[in-house]
């Protein structure tokens, strides 16, 4: 009897464009052995044609496939406990359904289980890009900053991060699974996180990649606003922030920029005022300097990763692309901080 090391967990919701390649990246794999390998693919209602593309090809799979159809639409925390729930590996892999794994990366992922001394690990997406648009390209190389580029020196750098993150199924059961609360994905990774991280630590494995494809400015945009609004409720609990992306450092830059802005926009009123006002103008203009200077230290590493990587041109779109983004999550955060205070008030 062949006992399944590893199952990988997949929920779907309008996938249809993506799953192929991902079921395929696994299926070409090299040097797997799949008959301890099984897939389990959670559709979380879909509306377009993903069901169908999936039930097509599971036929020509080299690995054991299951597939689960919620009845209604459920979130990407539940469909990832309920796949969980029908897993026989000993480890469980998280995928999303818009990501295809790299050559190795099965294999990698198999040698950090066997290994023995890992009960949660997280990958990384290659900053690359199919499309030569500006903002997914912005976007790819912001988060691999994070990862390699700005990070604390000696820090332990964690995240359940479900785009590729594995753990294993008894401290998964242990942990009772992702908080089902969470009907859409904004932080249930952030919040399992913080859980894990009381258990066991979570090894960052820079050598598990996914190919990731990052959609338009306001799709992201949104995402930020709705990640921040539900990340500032968990801040409030602990008083915390995290080495990755909701770290101290990002929430003085994103502070910095609404300033700075505000500064700005009052440099341009007073400026235009039929009554002149040239004290509070220059006042307002060395102030806005003052802060960007600030905000240029603080970006100084990411900035030049792009100059580097894109080139000048480049760099110039980057800067009020980040300026815009953080008055997103500025808002979201402050939305669920009034939010949250209220609630308490109720």
């Amino acid at each position: 009897m062949n006992q399944v090391k590893l199952s990988i967990i997949i929920p779907t919701h309008n996938s249809q464009n993506t799953i192929q390649d991902l079921l395929f990246s696994i299926n070409n794999s090299p040097s797997v052995d799949f008959k301890h390998i099984e897939v389990i693919v959670v559709d979380d209602q879909s509306k377009d044609k993903t069901r169908k593309i999936v039930s097509q090809i599971k036929s020509i799979l080299n690995f054991s496939f299951l597939t689960i159809n919620c009845t209604s639409h459920v979130g990407p925390a539940k469909a990832r406990n309920l796949g969980a729930k029908k897993a026989k590996g000993k480890f469980l892999l998280f995928l999303d359904g818009d990501v295809e794994l790299k050559n190795k990366t099965l294999t990698n992922t198999l040698k950090t289980i066997e290994d023995g001394k890992v009960k949660a690990f997280t990958g990384i997406w290659d900053f690359n890009q199919k499309t030569k648009g500006f903002f997914p390209q912005f976007k790819a190389l912001r988060d691999w900053s994070y990862w390699f580029i700005e990070r604390e020196e000696y820090s332990h750098y964690y995240l359940f991060s479900t785009r590729i993150a594995g753990i294993e199924k008894k401290l998964f059961q242990k942990l009772g699974g992702f908080i089902e609360d969470y009907k859409e994905p904004t932080v249930e990774d952030i919040e399992f996180t913080y859980r894990i991280e009381k258990m066991s630590p979570i090894k960052f494995c820079s050598n598990i990649v996914v190919n990731h494809e990052f959609e338009g400015f306001f799709i992201i945009a949104i995402k930020y606003f709705k990640r921040s609004r539900d990340w500032i409720k968990l801040y409030l609990k602990r008083f915390r922030f995290d080495p990755v992306a909701t770290s101290k450092r990002e929430a003085i830059k994103s502070i910095i920029s609404s300033i700075m802005l505000l500064f700005l926009v009052l440099f341009v009123i007073f400026n235009v005022l039929p009554t002149h006002y040239s004290l509070l103008t220059t006042t307002f203009f060395i102030i806005t300097i003052l802060l960007f200077l600030l905000f240029y230290y603080l970006e100084f590493k990411f900035w030049r990763f792009l100059l580097q990587k894109k080139g000048f041109i480049f760099l110039l779109k980057a800067i009020p692309t980040s300026i815009i983004l953080y008055q997103f999550i500025n808002t979201g955060a402050a939305w669920g901080y009034i939010s949250a205070k209220l609630r308490l008030k109720s």
